[in-house]
């Protein structure tokens, strides 16, 4: 790895809001590792005997053998915060090069490229440093310029690594749109070279680029929803053909302020998500009272099952402002339940899991961490 200049800087923290979700798909955490942790934290709470042999390093489970998540030794040395960085302003000529290597930038025009430069930086990372932590502010993208990072989670001081992060693969892209801090760490494994892209030549680039904006609309939807289908008990018992197929039929929309999505009195079976905006839920007033509201916002769901019951839905659901969704829609749902006789188990399985705002008519948060 080149040398860099001799600059060194704690890295700060401070919070500031973030880009806009995009009028622009797991965290580029896979979305069934979620599940698998969570399965190994319940395996390990059971059997201590087990678990003593995991933090001596003496053995993997067959869980892990099975998910490839590796379990890292409570009491080995780790970074309790964000270690001493070496960085200097981005070399530009660099910078397009790994920028041209990145799927979801491949092909945009140079100035569109050499535009997320600015302010752009070239971060060394020492062997073991953190480059961030989980719950940090999410406020950049990075590049993997040289060398290899490590993306975990920490859990009762013990550490789940989820995956790694080669050369021209991006870590934290997802992070910018769906949330305000960071849902893991991220360590070097072996000394690494990161480009940082800020969030704020991002949000710039989106509102003039339309053909990177419908790129990252897509990355940003696919991703909510392989993590939705992934880590959600609703869909346990979908396996995960049946889960692609799912993801393959959403459809997005977009609704203008005052626009209806559903009316009182239809008989449906659908599944919304929203991924930019609030829906409002509202029902029928009755003599002498007011009607009811719900809120819908970003990363939540709605699941209606009326057609299942056959049953007409009491609620009308509405955009009070300009709102972004992805949904699968009567036609899709029947085809897809004809198809995967378990999705039919959604009435049983929806009120464990989900919030009833009215008969048939479910709402819940889709669980899906930033990164």
């Amino acid at each position: 790895m080149a040398d860099l200049p001799p600059r060194s800087t704690n890295r700060s923290r401070v919070a500031v809001p973030l880009v806009s979700p995009p009028v622009l798909t797991p965290s580029l955490i896979p979305f069934d590792v979620m599940q698998a942790y969570e399965r190994e934290v319940a395996q390990v709470a059971r059997a201590n005997e087990e678990a003593e042999l995991i933090h001596s390093g003496e053995v993997l489970s067959l869980e892990q053998e099975l998910t490839g998540e590796v379990l890292l030794d409570a009491d080995a040395e780790k970074s309790s915060e964000v270690g001493i960085v070496t960085e200097r302003p981005a070399d530009r000529r660099t910078g397009l090069e790994a920028l041209d290597q990145v799927k979801q930038f491949q092909g945009l025009a140079s100035s569109s490229l050499l535009s997320l430069l600015d302010g752009a930086k070239e971060i060394e990372v020492s062997d073991n440093e953190m480059l961030f932590l989980e719950g940090d502010p999410a406020l950049s993208f990075y590049v993997v310029l040289e060398g290899t990072l490590e993306v975990l989670r920490r859990k009762d001081e013990r550490e789940v690594a989820l995956r790694h992060i080669g050369r021209h693969e991006p870590l934290g892209l997802f992070g910018l749109f769906s949330g305000q801090v960071r849902a893991a760490c991220a360590r070097a494994i072996g000394d690494a070279l990161v480009l940082e892209i800020q969030s704020a030549a991002m949000e710039k680039l989106l509102k003039t680029d339309h053909e990177l904006n419908e790129r990252l609309l897509h990355f940003y939807q696919e991703r909510l929803l392989e993590g939705f289908l992934g880590s959600s008990r609703l869909f346990s018992e979908v396996d995960s053909i049946a889960r692609a197929r799912m993801i393959g039929r959403f459809r997005e929309r977009s609704l203008s302020a005052g626009e209806v999505l559903l009316q009182p009195g239809e008989v449906t079976n659908s599944l919304v998500v929203v991924t930019h905006g609030t829906l409002v839920l509202e029902d029928r007033p009755r003599v002498g009272q007011e009607a009811k509201q719900f809120e819908i916002a970003q990363g939540q769901f709605i699941c209606i099952t009326g057609a299942l019951s056959g049953l007409p839905t009491r609620l009308k659901v509405n955009a009070p402002a300009p709102v972004s969704v992805v949904m699968l829609g009567q036609k899709e749902m029947t085809e897809l339940m004809r198809d995967y006789p378990a999705l039919r188990n959604l009435p049983k399985l929806l009120p464990s899991h989900a919030r009833a705002l009215d008969r048939d008519v479910y709402c819940g948060h889709t669980g899906v961490p930033g990164l």
